[in-house]
């Protein structure tokens, strides 16, 4: 998914002002209130660059999973003594259970259906141990047609980027194109990618979550705006 932009992720979104030490803390009160088992095992889904996963390492003995083996690479080499697995959140198997389970950054859009939305949940809720808590932070349930185009610009040390991006809704998806100019001492390219999220409404991750036998409340505000649902499995 971020074949052309994996090694500039964390350039681009520092320079957003994505704080991950915040959100980490904002995570852990909410685990602690709502984990009811008493390990502390914690894999982080569509973990990206491990940055969520390096924070939550302070409290959590923390395993991270995603399907783009690019950001792995870039997880692995900032965070070595962590495990990260590559596999798809829909049907990834893993040989033991953990207390917590995360999905984080919107990254649940990307199943795009919800018949996925179902089996993917219903696949994290089986890797819980009982008294163990689920959380996903949603994408967008609905938006404009079509968005504003956006630019961001970052750099560091010889390295520039800038990405300009537009999301537009197809039917019940989001569709985003990205554009990326990256100037290096090498020279100045071009690079393009395309995502697909579902936009799913707030019934259809609650029923996902009662679907997989996890009782869910919803947190309004989350870690950034969008929202958290939060699932703990009964003891």
């Amino acid at each position: 998914m971020f074949t052309r932009s994996a090694e500039y992720y964390d350039m681009i979104y520092a320079a957003l002002g994505k704080d991950y030490r915040a959100e980490a803390s904002r995570l852990n009160l909410l685990i602690r209130r709502h984990k009811r088992s008493k390990g502390r095992r914690l894999l982080d889904v569509a973990c990206g660059t491990g940055r969520h996963a390096r924070e939550l390492a302070r409290h959590y003995q923390v395993e991270g999973l995603d399907a783009d083996r690019k950001l792995l690479a870039i997880a692995r080499r900032a965070n070595p003594l962590l495990t990260f697995h590559v596999g798809d959140m829909l049907n990834f198997r893993l040989g033991g259970k953990f207390d917590v389970i995360t999905c984080l950054f919107s990254s649940i859009g990307y199943v795009r259906t919800e018949p996925r939305l179902r089996a993917t949940v219903k696949r994290m809720a089986g890797h819980l141990v009982p008294g163990g808590v689920l959380i996903i932070e949603p994408w967008f349930s609905t938006h404009p047609r079509t968005g504003p185009v956006r630019i961001i610009s970052a750099t560091e040390c010889s390295d520039s980027v800038v990405r300009m991006s537009r999301l537009r809704r197809r039917g019940g998806l989001s569709v985003i194109e990205f554009h990326y100019l990256i100037g290096t001492p090498a020279g100045i390219q071009h690079a393009s990618e395309q995502h697909v999220l579902g936009l799913f409404a707030h019934a259809a991750y609650k029923r996902a979550f009662r679907e997989a036998g996890l009782p869910v409340i919803h947190d309004r505000s989350g870690l950034t705006g969008r929202g958290l649902y939060i699932g703990t499995k009964p003891l």
